[in-house]
């Protein structure tokens, strides 16, 4: 299957701004679990086109090893993480919005989302979160994340 050059090029800088990122690198930094984000919202999504459950469980599982993401609000919304039939993204709601989102706030998100609408085995969950900004930057970017079927 070819891909059109300018929707591979888009699909490629969307991803490339959703990236992980330590310090200094563009990569998923190994390190003890991380919280960059405070208190959210909750809005069950669940029905019988969401995720399962498992996948989702097994997506939690797989990003427990530690790690932070660096997110950009332009170009709307980015997929952070996705295993079998679930997918954990995130938009912020200004064109200037640079937050950092750690592997415990997804695995937080994810685990309390399925405490509270796991439905048939499947679960659908969206929410806002306050998240970790740039360094010297002031104010704390407002975010919304979603489980969501890939």
């Amino acid at each position: 299957m070819k891909l059109p050059i300018p929707i591979a090029f888009a699909t490629l800088l969307a991803f490339a701004q959703a990236a992980p990122s330590g310090p200094g690198e563009s990569r998923l930094e190994a390190r003890a679990s991380v919280n960059d984000c405070g208190d959210s919202t909750f809005i069950n999504q669940s029905s019988g086109g969401s995720p399962l459950v498992a996948d989702c469980q097994h997506l939690a599982r797989n990003i427990a090893g530690g790690g932070t993401w660096r997110v950009t609000a332009t170009g709307g919304q980015h997929q952070l993480a996705q295993y079998g039939t679930c997918a954990f993204g995130i938009q912020g709601h200004k064109d200037m919005d640079t937050a950092h989102v750690g592997n415990q706030d997804i695995i937080d998100l994810i685990n309390s989302s399925i405490a509270k609408f796991n439905w048939n085995g499947k679960v659908g969950a969206k929410g806002d979160m306050l998240c970790q900004g740039e360094k010297g930057l002031m104010g704390k970017p407002k975010m919304t994340w979603g489980i969501y079927h890939t």
